[in-house]
């Protein structure tokens, strides 16, 4: 289910949609004018538990906001799901090299409980922070915190041991060891489940 921001919509789902502007306000200072040309591109969906924002080889251009839920973005590979990262409230969620590159999603990015996103165009965006220094600004700074995210995540790999990427985890994202499987969880540690359940045992005991 979809709804454009102020056009024949549910006044709820209105609401749900400030949400975002609130986050993008904190981020960098808008203007009147920002918020009302952000909320022509915005776009409300629903996802079931089970149904895809990313798939493999079907290319989106769409960023999205979670106003609530929890989505799991893994790859398939040799008939395994390799969890990549996990999504909540308030993240932003994309796969931006598909779509700076032009290219078709290597990656899968599912619900893992029913979750409610504010969509937007990356292109529409573009297009908006032509105008606005405040909403370019905006733009920057969400790429950076992407791309430092993920290099976090690649350098944990050379740098740190399963057991401090374990304590990172627990001291960076508690809520994944929440509502994540633990066979998710060992795959995003690149470890197995019998292995986290020793590390678990670790920390209990400690």
């Amino acid at each position: 289910m979809t709804c454009k921001l102020g056009v024949n919509c549910n006044p709820l789902l209105n609401l749900v949609m400030k949400k975002i502007i609130e986050v993008l306000s904190e981020i960098s200072p808008l203007g009147k004018k920002d918020f009302d040309d952000l909320s022509r591109i915005f776009t409300t969906s629903t996802l079931e538990k089970g149904d895809y924002w990313i798939q493999e080889g079907k290319k989106n251009n769409n960023v999205a906001f979670l106003e609530n839920g929890y989505l799991r973005k893994y790859y398939a590979k040799d008939g395994n799901e390799i969890t990549d990262f996990f999504y909540f409230e308030n993240d932003f969620c994309a796969d931006l090299p598909s779509i700076i590159s032009n290219s078709e999603p290597l990656s899968n990015i599912v619900a893992m409980q029913p979750t409610t996103l504010t969509t937007f165009s990356y292109f529409d965006f573009n297009e908006l922070c032509k105008s606005s220094l405040a909403l370019e600004h905006l733009h920057r700074v969400i790429v950076e915190y992407t791309f430092i995210r993920f290099y976090n995540r690649a350098v944990s790999f050379i740098l740190q041991t399963p057991k401090e990427r374990y304590e990172q985890l627990i001291q960076t994202n508690p809520r994944v060891l929440q509502e994540a499987t633990q066979y998710h969880i060992a795959s995003y540690l690149g470890i197995s489940p019998q292995h986290l359940s020793r590390l678990r045992g670790q920390q209990s005991i400690s």
